[in-house]
């Protein structure tokens, strides 16, 4: 890091041309910002692009496969513009990759919402696969996971939850091609505060890049707290192996809190003023809830996360977050302690919002994300 930020205080003293720095060109493919996850990914692409520059790379954005997109260092590929190719069109859509990827180093970024889930036929074909959260045992990958999920494997497995499609991950067959993963940035990195949501949606149809801020508004955690408990979420999920949880979840806190979800206004009121959040998993271990937590100070209460890798890694159990078992045998008494207790469990939404606030608002976080950056691109 401290060399980093060295470099780029020099890069702003004079041109990069000459330092006789090579400027890389990246080029990126992405739909935009028609999803969260999208959004996130494209999000510091956009807000540290001067940063970016100032240590070397050049960044441009697609949203569509045009003449010049792979004239470029590196091409980076978000998984979402391809998303409703593989079913129809999968040996087109790999034809296409090995086309890039015999110009340039192609790099394809799965902003997929689950560590389970991976488009193993591009292996093969890409210099590289960057997954927002990745499975620690990357070995798991080599064997089908039902429902493309490690949660909804883990309730087909040990609680016999079936789905009506039943579905597989197709395995990594080559133990070699592991290597080319790594892990990229997760949907933190995006604006999650009240407006967020809105002002990307604007940024959506009027692409003007001062419209995109990382927070700099944080709620105390030892700001006053009238709520014991905030449990808003839905549970509507098609699939069983996904749902079983949230549904286990609501049957257990159904008697302490209201699961309904509320309008955003209300919503963000109430996570100021609560002191536990309950924050299952979705389609994925992650969800925008998280982040929503860091903001606003209550202490995250989330299923355990030491099965998988991310960055930033935000979710540390008793340290940045409250863990509870996948069989949910420990949630009442670990749910009834944080209430009870809640002095002493504040310094873990602390840690959190701390962490949380490295990466998106101190003077030092387009740095981080820089380094995590050449990661990627490696």
């Amino acid at each position: 890091m401290a060399s980093a930020r060295c470099f780029c205080r020099r890069a702003r003293a004079q041109p990069l041309k000459a330092l006789g720095v090579h400027l890389a060109k990246i080029h990126v493919l992405s739909p935009g910002f028609e999803t969260p996850n999208a959004r996130a990914f494209l999000y510091p692409l956009i807000v540290w692009r001067d940063a970016l520059r100032d240590t070397g790379f050049a960044c441009r954005i697609y949203n569509t496969v045009s003449p010049g997109l792979d004239d470029c260092d590196v091409l980076l590929v978000d998984s979402k513009f391809h998303r409703d190719d593989w079913q129809d069109r999968a040996g087109e859509v790999v034809e296409q990759f090995a086309a890039w990827a015999g110009r340039c180093r192609v790099i394809y970024c799965d902003t997929t919402d689950s560590s389970g889930w991976l488009q193993s036929n591009l292996l093969s074909v890409v210099h590289g696969y960057a997954k927002a959260q990745l499975l620690k045992d990357r070995a798991r990958y080599l064997k089908p996971i039902y429902a493309h999920r490690p949660h909804a494997d883990y309730y087909h497995r040990e609680f016999a939850v079936c789905d009506e499609s039943p579905e597989w991950s197709a395995p990594v067959k080559d133990a070699e091609l592991l290597r080319k993963l790594r892990v990229s940035w997760n949907s933190g990195l995006a604006d999650h505060s009240l407006c967020g949501p809105l002002l990307g949606k604007i940024y959506q149809r009027i692409p003007f890049a001062p419209l995109l801020k990382f927070p700099q508004s944080f709620t105390p955690p030892y700001a006053p707290r009238v709520r014991a408990l905030s449990c808003r979420f839905g549970a509507t999920y098609p699939r069983a192996s996904v749902s079983y949880q949230r549904r286990k979840i609501r049957e257990i806190v159904g008697y302490r809190a209201d699961t309904r979800k509320l309008k955003r206004r209300g919503y963000f009121k109430e996570l100021k003023t609560s002191r536990v959040i309950v924050s299952p998993f979705g389609y994925g271990e992650i969800t925008l809830k998280d982040f929503e937590v860091f903001l606003t100070g209550g202490v995250l209460f989330k299923p355990d996360m030491s099965h998988m890798e991310t960055w930033p890694d935000l979710f540390s159990a008793g340290e940045t977050m409250l863990a509870h078992s996948w069989d949910l045998s420990d949630f009442a008494q670990r749910l009834e302690d944080a209430i009870a207790n809640y002095g002493k469990y504040r310094a873990i939404a602390a840690a959190g919002q701390d962490r949380y606030r490295k990466h998106i608002a101190d003077r030092q976080a387009a740095f981080h994300f820089i380094e995590q950056f050449r990661c990627v691109i490696a």
